[in-house]
């Protein structure tokens, strides 16, 4: 890594000058070339729907990084002017914090809670670990299957599916007591049937299963161990199901209206029996909402887990959604309930299972990989682990290996064993020319190789009073580069902070 510095949003490198099909600015050097050239393919393929951007930075001092982030999204003007469609992913290692800022047109597609849910559930593992170029790879991919963009070999990772949020919900006629109960009335009875008819048709979403089978050579399944656990979420895939629970939800929020409206203007409930029944009702109708939600979770977790390899996992996703805040704030006995409930089951849970017959399943020491699978363990690119049930069937759970961000799959073969071995630079780039280098790129496997010319890119005076040359990447994004730029985008704060 290059030595530790203080960024400023001004001085952060903006290589996107030099191409448009740049997508990344790693200063301090945490990628390596091939996470690069992963990430910067994935995210072109998908530049029409999102202008993604990664920043990867060692220190920003004191400097609050969510401030940071918004900033330095302003200052280059991420994304395009009119749909506001930038995305910024923001990493700084001495604060721990990875943030997600969007721009107006994104974040209704990358929503708030997805960010949150790509932090937790994919990201902070590889951080936590000190893999920060196997984290921001899988978010990025994570972030490219959210905009329907197709993932490379090198960014496969985790994929989890996530349904977006309930409409907001406002107009209440307090002159018009009938008008009020026809609304939430129709809310009520119309929203299932709505859930039903058109949130499958506008995602059909796949329940994320730990254990998702890639292919099956010699009666062996190839398990996918990229691939995370389930989320907890009872609603996945379920269209008709979440349907009616935002239409119990919505009904819930026109009766507190009403409760507040009656609170309010006296004369609209004289009789104090009235609120009373009020407050009962609306309680029964939190306790039935809870009660539903984590009995789904339940049910959801027990039939999961009987076609998971690793039903333990299941459990632990269930175990964290339930007694979730809701339920324990709005009816606690149940949150307790259930959470000693999904505890017991999660501690019974075996590690891992056969998907086909149910048995618990063991290492298979005895087990031997084909040519290409041993080769890709031996470079440490993927790794394999064998298991075997008692009636002899046989599964290999495949992940990342301790060297995977250095490798990309070779076209020839088919084995993901390419692997940079030389790399020369032919010119060096100055402030009025970029420079060029060769890479030659050799598959350990087949042995084919390739030869690549990299453009470097040009520097670029960054300083407040070097305005001629730097002036023109701010907020407004008005630069003219023969590379490229930004559209001139623009953040009002969304997304999300992450912090490890």
């Amino acid at each position: 890594m290059m030595a530790q510095k203080e960024w400023t949003v001004k001085s952060v490198p903006n290589t996107r000058l030099e191409s448009n099909d740049i997508h990344v600015s790693d200063p301090d050097g945490y990628l390596s070339d091939s996470a690069e050239m992963n990430i910067n393919s994935a995210l072109s393929a998908i530049r029409d729907k999102a202008d993604v951007f990664v920043v990867t930075l060692n220190s920003i001092g004191k400097v609050d990084s969510k401030r940071f982030a918004t900033e330095l999204f302003n200052y280059w003007g991420i994304g395009n002017a009119e749909s506001d469609n930038g995305v910024l992913l923001l990493f700084v290692e001495d604060q721990h914090a990875l943030e997600f800022e969007t721009g107006y047109g994104a974040e209704g597609i990358l929503t708030d809670a997805k960010c949150e849910q790509i932090f937790r559930t994919v990201v902070v593992p590889f951080f936590k670990a000190g893999d920060y170029e196997s984290g921001l790879c899988a978010g990025v991919a994570e972030i490219v299957n959210i905009f329907d963009g197709e993932i490379p070999l090198g960014l496969k990772s985790a994929l989890s599916s996530s349904d977006g949020g309930d409409d907001g919900i406002g107009g209440l006629n307090e002159e018009n007591m009938s008008g009020f109960f026809t609304f939430f009335c129709f809310f009520l009875f119309a929203m299932p049937v709505i859930g039903l008819v058109f949130w499958n048709k506008k995602r059909k979403q796949k329940t994320g299963l730990a254990g998702y089978q890639l292919k099956t050579e010699d009666n062996v399944s190839y398990i996918d161990g990229f691939k995370p656990t389930w989320s907890g979420s009872p609603w996945e895939g379920k269209g008709c199901l979440g349907g009616i629970l935002i239409g119990l939800s919505i009904f819930v929020f026109f009766f507190i209206a009403y409760l507040f409206i009656t609170t309010k203007y006296p004369e609209m409930a004289e009789r104090k029996q009235f609120n009373w029944s009020a407050i009962i009702t609306l309680l029964l109708y939190f306790t039935w909402i809870c009660f539903i939600q984590n009995r789904r979770t339940l049910k959801t977790a027990d039939d999961l887990a009987k076609k998971t390899m690793q039903p333990k996992e299941i459990y632990k996703a269930a175990f964290s959604n339930t007694g979730n805040k809701l339920t324990m704030g709005l009816a606690p006995w149940l949150g307790v309930f259930f959470y000693n409930k999904m505890k017991k089951r999660m501690e019974k849970a075996p590690e891992f299972c056969c998907p086909t017959c149910g048995q618990t399943m063991t290492k298979d020491e005895s087990f031997h990989l084909s040519e290409v699978h041993e080769l890709e363990s031996k470079v440490e690119a993927l790794s394999f682990t064998p298991y075997r049930c008692l009636h002899g069937h046989e599964f290999v759970l495949t992940g990342m290996g301790k060297q995977f961000g250095k490798f990309t799959t070779c076209q020839k073969c088919g084995a993901y064993t390419m692997k940079k071995t030389k790399s020369e630079t032919i010119k060096e780039a100055d402030y009025s020319h970029s420079g060029e280098k060769v890479e030659t790129c050799v598959c350990q496997h087949c042995g084919e190789t390739i030869t690549k010319t990299i453009v470097i890119p040009k520097l670029v005076h960054y300083s407040s009073s070097s305005s001629s040359s730097s002036s023109s990447h701010g907020s407004s994004s008005s630069h003219h580069s023969s590379g490229g730029s930004f559209g001139g985008g623009h953040s009002g704060g969304g997304g999300y902070s992450g912090k490890w």
